[in-house]
């Protein structure tokens, strides 16, 4: 994440707008990066993880505004930084949502598109693929906008198709790095917790006739998983300008 370092380290004091921020887990890592910055707006159509945020993030200088993506209430040009981490695979219409996030920042300004994915993974990260897929199935089921992960270069395509131009791209949340400081008992647990979540979700649809597919799925995964290990999937960062 160096990467992302040298990269802010030339946006002083800039306005920044994080698009379904949630409970603002990627303004932790811009913090992280970030030499200074005037304002930190997080929007998110989620009450309940906008109190979480405010709950966590107590500072003048970062606020948290219950607004829709696709209908951004913002000025033409008004943003120095525009990002969105990890909320592209839940919207029902990407493409609108990434116009308003262009139309919203300047034409000197940067646009992060952060973003798991779901090819070239390790054997251990692709556990957390297939439950995902499982999950973003039984929400598409229950009337929840949830899409499967992307691949690498459809992550790409949605910056090129809105016509931005890509400046860099980098990987980061290897297996390697992980594997160095997680222990077989950390990865049971979180496998733990996700079976338990999905099987919440599961009795959801128990009256669905797609039931006793899922159940099978979620059957075939337990008994998959456990032996195989879990490690979160690798994220893409792509950093965007306006393509004059």
């Amino acid at each position: 994440m160096k990467r992302l370092k040298e990269i802010l380290k030339e946006s002083l004091e800039p306005i920044i707008l994080d698009v379904g921020t949630g409970e603002g887990f990627f303004i932790k890592t811009l913090l992280e990066h970030l030499s200074s910055y005037e304002l930190i707006i997080g929007i998110d159509m989620k009450e309940e993880a906008l109190i979480k945020a405010r709950e966590v993030y107590k500072n003048d200088r970062i606020k948290f505004i219950y607004m829709d993506g696709q209908n951004i209430d913002f000025k033409d040009h008004s943003m120095d930084i525009v990002c969105i981490s990890n909320t592209l695979h839940h919207l029902p219409d990407k493409e609108k949502v990434l116009l308003e996030m262009k139309r919203v920042l300047k034409t000197d300004g940067l646009f992060i598109i952060n973003e798991m994915f779901c090819d070239d993974q390790s054997q251990k990260q692709l556990s957390h693929v297939q439950l995902h897929h499982l999950q973003a199935e039984l929400d598409t089921l229950l009337g929840i906008s949830h899409n499967r992960t992307f691949e690498k270069q459809q992550i790409l395509s949605l910056a090129e198709n809105i016509g931005l131009k890509i400046e860099d791209v980098f990987e980061y949340n290897s297996c390697e790095e992980q594997e160095k400081k997680t222990k077989p008992e950390e990865e049971k647990k979180i496998l733990d917790e996700c079976f338990t979540a999905l099987e919440i979700k599961l009795e959801k649809i128990k009256e669905f006739s797609e039931y006793p597919k899922y159940e099978a799925i979620l059957k075939e995964l337990k008994n998959e998983l456990y032996d195989i290990g879990f490690l979160t999937a690798g994220e893409l960062m792509v950093v965007c300008k306006m393509n004059r």
